[in-house]
């Protein structure tokens, strides 16, 4: 079942074009961070408001998917799931090199990364972002060893795999903490946050699995058993249902509570309310859910690669309503109590995304690609052939 591991050859024209354009978008990346830092945040469309953007919104999906992409090598080695035992050292590889790409952008886009050593030195561990550090750095760690084990010592696969696997949700969870955890943001505030950030680290993870597996596979004209896509699309679907689950309970509590009543009325009818159900409910949840249960496109790659590619997109966009929604309703800093000033009182934050925020972002995704393309090139990370064991099928159709 699993066969030889074998870099690609990496020669074809093809392969140097994919090059090219990721190493394009990572020196855009860097001219963006150069003109940021010289010129400051003031060429943004950030404001004293809306102080997280577009590059955070890259950032922090990334780091999401960095999370989820483990989900092969967790089913091999902690749920022995032997036929995906050949993804993972894919797997691994994957998370890193995400994971790679968002810190990346998240250092470059607070504001002076000259000043990171002073912030390391001086941590505030009542903060989120200080716990953040050693979860982000802890999961690169265990996420290396994993991989190293599975190259040179496999007597230690199981152990590396199994603290990689525990430490993803506490580093997913972690993400959604940032955000969860903040009482004085009405939009962000709730116990569901982290968990939510969780389902969708798993789907979108599987999800981007799946595009680059495939479409892989398919450019170096290796086998892939359509078998082993159909099990990953059984996995998609059930991430997805518990993703739109927790969509539902967070909206039934909240709007359940008279103290928040407001506050969801303006996510649902407000000015990004189009982003939410446009966005997050239709393009990331339900739409791939209306293909992959369809019997014709649900058991065609085509298909399944489509429903994939909205769930990656539906994850940009769950990043965006909740960074710019959260930020963009009228701040209330003393709850219970009328206060009244000359700035911005009531006011619904405003942000417009600058090309120069575009350039940082995608400098992110140039950093991931250009590691993923060099990574299969130089290092033994897919088989030569992806099959599933003799007579065995997955459980479930559409």
């Amino acid at each position: 079942m699993i066969d030889e591991f074998a870099t690609i050859e990496g020669r074809s024209p093809g392969y140097f074009k994919l090059l090219a354009f990721l190493g394009l978008l990572l020196l855009l990346g860097a001219a963006a961070f150069v003109y940021v830092e010289v010129n400051g945040h003031g060429v943004t469309g950030m404001s004293n408001t809306v102080v997280w953007g577009l590059p955070h919104i890259f950032a922090i999906s990334l780091l999401v998917m960095a999370s989820g992409s483990l989900n092969l090598g967790s089913m091999s080695t902690i749920f022995a799931v032997k036929h995906f035992k050949q993804f993972g050292r894919f797997s691994a590889y994957l998370a890193i090199a995400l994971l790679a790409g968002g810190l990346a952008v998240l250092v470059l886009d607070l504001g002076r990364p000259d000043r990171m050593l002073l912030v390391m030195m001086h941590m505030n561990f009542r903060s989120m972002f200080t716990w953040n550090v050693f979860l982000y750095s802890g999961f690169a760690v265990l996420c290396f060893l994993y991989l190293w084990s599975m190259f040179q010592f496999p007597q230690f696969t199981k152990l590396a795999g199994s603290a990689a696997f525990g430490w993803r949700f506490v580093l997913t969870t972690g993400t959604g903490s940032i955000f969860g955890v903040i009482q004085a943001r009405e939009v962000f505030h709730s116990a569901i946050t982290a968990p939510t950030f969780v389902a969708i680290s798993l789907t979108s993870g599987t999800a981007l699995s799946i595009l680059l597996l495939v479409t892989s596979f398919r450019l170096t004209e290796r086998v892939l058993d359509k078998k082993l896509v159909y099990a990953l699309r059984n996995a998609l679907i059930f991430f997805l249902l518990l993703v739109l689950y927790l969509l539902i309970v967070e909206k039934f509590t909240k709007l359940y509570s008279p103290a928040s009543y407001d506050v969801e009325k303006w996510i649902l009818t407000g000015p990004y309310a189009w982003l939410y159900w446009g966005g997050v409910l239709f393009l990331g949840v339900l739409a791939p859910l209306m293909i992959l249960f369809n019997s014709h496109f649900g058991n065609r790659l085509n298909g399944i690669l489509l429903a994939s590619a909205l769930v990656v997109v539906g994850l940009f966009l769950f990043v965006s309503f909740v960074l710019l929604g959260g930020q963009s309703y009228p701040f209330n800093m003393f709850p219970g109590y009328e206060m009244s000033s000359v700035f911005q009182d009531g006011m619904e934050g405003s942000y417009a995304p600058t090309l120069v925020e575009l350039f940082l972002g995608l400098g992110g995704i140039g950093v991931s690609g250009l590691l993923y393309l060099l990574g299969i090139r130089f290092f033994r990370l897919l088989p030569q052939k992806a099959t599933a064991p003799e007579g065995w099928d997955v459980a479930w159709h559409p």
